[in-house]
């Protein structure tokens, strides 16, 4: 029996999307992104164009390949509806505060590890390497003299409060943390983890790098 014409397209789409995400995730790891122009280049012969971003810089740009930072839909899916702007979850809503020096204070409301592990690996371990020590994989593609990823296991990282941590997690970094959470603007190749992940994930990371890296 023949098969309809929804049907071979739907076969076609599972044979093709896996290599087609495969493609971008090779495209977003290796290629070059010019905030000026939207030039983006991957080696000598794929080109082509991203938006132009050259007031904010290609930070604003915020490319991932891991799935679940992207809603997904199937097949026949509604459109998402977002929530409207300043709902608040039934869960209460997460409290922003304006500088790291707040943040210091902040206590771990009794989230362990359990999860933090698997967390670090997925979103950190590519810049900030398997010890914590700022020697990932990532490091090899950064630009020479640009930043590059803390070492975890230092002084500033050791000796920094639970609270603390969680809040250089939520804003991307110590250096920009103060502009970002004002609303400014940050040069951090770190993205700003609030963003991303829940505020338990934030937290079970830092139960997680304490208790590899000690301290108070």
């Amino acid at each position: 029996m023949p098969l309809s014409l929804k049907k071979r397209a739907q076969l076609l789409n599972r044979r093709w999307l896996p290599l087609a995400v495969s493609l971008l995730a090779v495209m977003f790891a290796l290629g070059c992104y010019n905030s000026t122009t939207g030039d983006a280049n991957i080696g000598d012969s794929i080109n082509f164009k991203l938006p132009a971003l050259s007031e904010t810089g290609s930070n604003r740009v915020q490319m991932f390949t891991e799935m679940h930072y992207q809603p997904s839909h199937r097949v026949q899916d509604v459109p998402r509806i977002l929530p409207p702007s300043g709902s608040v979850p039934i869960t209460g809503a997460e409290v922003v505060l304006s500088s790291l020096d707040e943040y210091k204070g902040l206590v771990n409301p009794g989230i362990g590890p359990a999860a933090g592990q698997e967390l670090y690996r997925v979103n950190c371990q590519v810049c900030h390497g398997q010890t914590l020590d700022g020697n990932g994989p990532a490091t090899s593609f950064l630009a020479s003299g640009g930043p590059v990823p803390a070492d975890l296991t230092g002084p500033l990282t050791t000796g920094a409060t639970d609270g603390e941590l969680f809040g250089l997690v939520s804003c991307g970094g110590r250096f920009f943390c103060d502009s970002v959470l004002q609303g400014g603007e940050t040069q951090s190749p770190m993205p700003e983890f609030r963003r991303l992940l829940s505020e338990e994930e934030r937290w079970a990371l830092v139960a997680y790098m304490r208790g590899l890296i000690g301290g108070p």
